[in-house]
């Protein structure tokens, strides 16, 4: 059934009205969860101090794999099927979900980049190559969201069903991370795959992030 249009003055007020709801209905407690998780990571070897710069790489890298796990139920929407009548386009609440996601997951890297900071040892500590992990924690969690956006295209849009594909993607990178620069994404600062590798992220990156905002749009009319 197709929406009745509304008015910009209407749908300003419909939009007011959304947020608050789409904020509460939004999944943040495995979001929560695993940031909480991914800051104990880091935050043992930051009350110690002194480790070595590779292996807190390492674990800021899980931490990174644990924040895009909890971002995989951003999206999970069970009441897609009561919201279909809703005068505003469906990717409204997507946006606002994502944008939920992406801002509690940047504060939850924040604080791991600060404790992972901490904990390298202080002859290191100026090599540790936080920028670059930075991205391969915003790849991994924009590829994460283009899955959940394909399951909306797939799926009504609920009951942890779109969280499962990012779910898997991430468990399957958190086997990949003890392995050596063999694995050219995840390789050891300073080594001579490290400069190729970012570029692989950055590609990785903007093909994710563009993939999600195409398929968090309504699907346009079938002829």
């Amino acid at each position: 059934m197709p929406m009745t249009p509304v008015n910009a003055p209407n749908r300003y007020a419909c939009l007011r009205q959304l947020i608050p709801y789409a904020v509460r209905a939004t999944r943040t407690a495995p979001l929560a969860v695993a940031a909480a998780a991914a800051l104990l990571l880091a935050g043992g070897p930051a009350l110690a101090g002194g480790v070595r710069m590779t292996d807190v790489v390492l674990l800021m890298r899980a931490g990174a794999v644990l924040i895009a796990v909890g971002a995989a139920f951003v999206l999970d929407d069970p009441a897609a099927r009561t919201t279909e009548v809703v005068p505003l386009p469906r990717w409204l609440p997507r946006a606002v979900r994502g944008t939920l996601a992406v801002l509690c997951a940047g504060c939850a890297w924040a604080g791991v980049v600060v404790l992972g900071t901490f904990a390298t040892n202080p002859d290191e500590r100026p090599l540790l190559p936080a920028g670059g992990l930075t991205l391969e924690a915003l790849a991994l969690l924009s590829l994460v969201l283009a899955l959940a956006a394909l399951g909306l295209r797939l799926t009504p849009g609920g009951g942890g069903a779109l969280a499962a594909p990012g779910t898997v993607l991430c468990v399957l990178v958190g086997a990949l991370l003890p392995l050596p620069d063999a694995a050219r994404p995840f390789a050891q600062p300073l080594s001579q795959a490290w400069d190729t590798s970012r570029w692989t992220w950055a590609a990785v990156l903007c093909a994710a992030a563009a993939t999600a905002v195409a398929l968090c749009r309504e699907p346009g009319p079938r002829t």
